[in-house]
């Protein structure tokens, strides 16, 4: 015979009937708020510094090529591309913070279940980019140690 209480999903609704879960909703909220704007400043200096790199080492170096053989003026196309990436979750963040706040203060459950789900997507990308990142430095590591050895290092 199988058991039905394994098989079976629970329907438990939550509450947040709690003072003490609500201040340290809205405190969460209040720093995520604090730490997505100054992620957004971030940004733009971010995009300051890739547009001033790609204009600025393009006139500069006119096509010159760096170390590397590639064009200077690739390396602020580097910085645009990196603050298309750090976006998401600061906007995932920026997302979470307003909502968890007015769901607090208004007892909106459909904004609070908003709220969770920006937070999920800013998990979810995070974790996605840590196994990219991860990945990412294994294979180089896997490329670099041969040809370094090759080379006689």
């Amino acid at each position: 015979m199988e058991n039905n209480d394994t098989n079976e999903q629970t329907d438990i609704s939550l509450v947040l009937n709690s003072d003490e879960i609500k201040s340290h909703l809205l405190e969460a909220a209040k720093w995520g708020k604090f730490l997505s704007i100054m992620g957004y400043i971030g940004i733009g200096f971010i995009v300051l510094a890739g547009i001033v790199g790609t204009i600025g080492l393009s006139i500069a170096g006119g096509a010159a090529m760096g170390a590397t053989g590639v064009p200077m003026g690739f390396l602020g196309v580097i910085y645009l591309v990196i603050a298309l990436i750090y976006y998401f979750p600061v906007s995932y963040l920026y997302k979470f913070s307003t909502q968890m706040k007015q769901a607090i203060l208004t007892g909106n459950t459909f904004t609070l279940t908003s709220g969770f789900g920006n937070l999920k997507s800013l998990f979810k990308f995070m974790g996605v980019f840590t196994i990219v990142m991860l990945s990412l430095y294994a294979l180089i590591i896997v490329i670099a140690v041969p040809i370094a050895m090759m080379a006689g290092f």
